[in-house]
């Protein structure tokens, strides 16, 4: 629990500051300097060290980015995100499905204008879950009730690749793993591939962590 809190508490704490260090800046780019975005996407997840070895099943994600220029190579980024992980057995005849609430914070790496590498970790809180078992006698085929949580927390690294498509949309994919992996080998751990379609709602030029930069 102290953990847990302590996560929570660097987050919320960063975020804020953040946030009272954007409103105190008037500075101004003739390049966009932050991003609000829109991300719907696809996931296909792993368990990794379970005692039951499960084939993966495609899920979704969808959420909201937020990115800013920390300098002329990197940006930070912010996501906060409902995700889905989903496997099924090797009859695929029952589905699980887990649900949690990410948030994702990570350093871009700009290699061009269009192309950027993200690295950086992620922290989820589990929602819900359910399993899906075909079930001939059911009027659906189909019976689906509530299921327990692998993890209710989890903090996990992450590591992809964001690529522009024109002014508004790009697309990225990624992959997340557990942090437990490295040190806790008995422990049930997520291994999540994610591709995703992300839309630009908003742009600003206001320069936060980039001041220097200024335009005349």
């Amino acid at each position: 629990m102290t953990f847990k809190y302590l996560v929570r508490s660097t987050f919320f704490i960063s975020f804020f500051c953040f946030l009272t260090t954007a409103s105190n800046a008037q500075v101004y780019s003739n390049k966009e300097s932050s991003t609000f975005s829109f991300t719907l996407g696809m996931t296909s997840s792993n368990l990794i060290n379970d005692s039951v070895k499960y084939n993966s099943a495609i899920l979704f994600s969808a959420g909201f980015m937020y990115t800013v220029v920390f300098s002329e190579k990197f940006n930070v980024g912010l996501e906060l995100l409902y995700t889905g992980k989903s496997f099924k057995d090797a009859n695929k005849i029952i589905k699980y499905r887990y649900f949690y609430i990410d948030v994702p914070l990570y350093l871009q790496y700009k290699l061009s204008e269009s192309v950027r590498l993200n690295l950086g970790a992620q922290y989820s809180s589990f929602t819900n879950s359910k399993i899906i078992v075909i079930d001939s006698d059911a009027n659906s085929g189909v019976k689906i009730k509530p299921y327990n949580n692998i993890k209710p927390s989890d903090v996990g690294v992450l590591a992809g690749v964001e690529i522009n498509l024109n002014q508004n949309f790009s697309i990225a994919a990624r992959y997340t793993l557990s942090a437990s992996t490295f040190f806790e080998e008995k422990n049930t751990n997520f291994g999540v591939f994610q591709f995703s379609l992300n839309y630009a709602v908003y742009k600003t030029h206001k320069q936060f962590l980039n001041r220097h930069k200024e335009n005349k």
